[in-house]
């Protein structure tokens, strides 16, 4: 008989067409916005300007997101500019959000952000209340040397010409010690607080990328040890916050189906465990090694046994066991349940001795794939194992 594992999955969607999405990233890692030097097919392409050019856009020693932020030194402004000037006017009635860490030789009153259109820049000094701070009821940017994140509302900048901006974001600073540098990172527009953002989950083969409603294991995998699914889960994530991540976590109505699972007739169980893991893209890649290929060591820990040995420091990607969750269960570690956050795709690493959960921005400029794995040797043929996997957009 025919062994086929089926995973049925709930399906968490806050979806609307976003014809144009809804965040446009301008100086971003986390969204899928045209964003910096990832031009569309239009002209919309930003580039940065500046008095001295004395521009760092790979500062990675401290960031708020992703990977990088951008340095600024020695220079009274710094501008982000459209190839040509771009119609935004679908961006009516909603914000600018950019995050800065600014130094306390910089003035508030000496330092402006502006929005350029055709007629000019429109400005906005750092001091003013209309500058309102995430998690904070103080106004304006805070120049103690410490990161926050900042939002206006595009009609607050007077007279702004959405259909005709020049350049999304512009700062200016006119304060006399200038050769202290501030840093930029997270800058996007949104739409309308009322405009509904994304959060898709999509189900696709491995074979040829096509949408599918279920993850399988066929009858090769029966009698096999960690197996790979046919399929994986893509995630298409458009949700402004600096407080939000995405969970995936098994709701089998019981605490010990920790994985696929069939219950026969007489009320027992027969439970396959299964695994996740996190790339940015289809697998396997010949240029990283990365495989669909599982192992166990001695402490029971699943890893990718084609990249054991990627670079000098041997590291291999792990395979998290799937947990179940339960949300009056106090004792699960939430982290082991994340798959993505504010600092890109949380991916366990494993050195041959050791292992941590590490995140990796540059993951964001991907939609991010899900692999399931499952343990079919214990499988019998011709039963229909199930399990119910939540993948949830967690904001708190």
């Amino acid at each position: 008989m025919l062994s086929v594992f089926t995973l049925l999955f709930a399906k968490n969607l806050i979806f609307a067409s976003n014809i144009g999405r809804v965040v446009y990233g301008v100086y971003t890692e986390i969204y899928n916005g045209v964003g910096l030097y990832n031009a569309s097919a239009g002209t919309d392409n930003i580039t940065f300007y500046s008095d001295t050019w004395n521009i760092d856009a790979n500062y990675t020693d401290d960031k708020i997101e992703g990977e990088k932020s951008l340095q600024v030194s020695s220079s009274t402004y710094v501008s982000f500019a459209f190839t040509e000037a771009q119609n935004m006017s679908a961006y009516e009635g909603g914000r600018i959000y950019f995050s800065l860490k600014c130094p306390i030789e910089i003035s508030t009153n000496s330092a402006s952000i502006k929005i350029e259109d055709s007629s000019g820049p429109k400005e906005i000094k750092f001091d003013s209340s209309l500058i309102k701070r995430i998690n904070s009821s103080d106004t304006g940017v805070n120049n103690n040397g410490v990161w926050q994140t900042y939002y206006i509302a595009l009609s607050d900048f007077f007279d702004l010409d959405l259909e005709h901006i020049k350049s999304p974001l512009v700062l200016t600073n006119t304060t006399t010690d200038n050769e202290k540098f501030y840093l930029i990172d997270n800058v996007y527009w949104t739409k309308a607080p009322s405009a509904t953002r994304a959060f898709t989950v999509t189900v696709k083969n491995r074979t040829d990328n096509q949408v599918t409603d279920n993850i399988t294991w066929t009858t090769s995998d029966f009698r096999q040890s960690w197996t790979a699914a046919q399929q994986y889960i893509e995630l298409d994530l458009d949700q402004e916050s600096s407080n939000w991540t995405v969970s995936i976590y098994l709701n089998n109505s019981s605490a010990t189906r920790k994985g696929l699972y069939y219950v026969d007739s007489d009320g027992s169980e027969i439970v396959l465990p299964m695994a996740w893991r996190v790339s940015r893209d289809l697998l396997p890649n010949s240029s990283t090694g990365d495989s669909l290929n599982i192992k166990v060591d001695s402490w029971n820990l699943l890893y990718d046994c084609d990249k054991t040995t990627p670079d000098a420091q041997g590291i291999a990607w792990v395979w998290p066991w799937a947990k179940f969750y339960d949300i009056s269960d106090t004792s699960l570690i939430l982290e082991d349940i994340i798959v993505w956050g504010l600092q890109g795709c949380h991916l366990f690493l494993y050195t041959g001795e050791s292992w941590a959960w590490q995140s990796f921005a540059n993951y964001y400029e991907r939609k991010p794939k899900i692999y399931f794995a499952a343990d079919c040797s214990n499988a019998l043929g011709g039963l229909i194992y199930t399990a119910t996997v939540v993948t949830e957009l967690v904001y708190e």
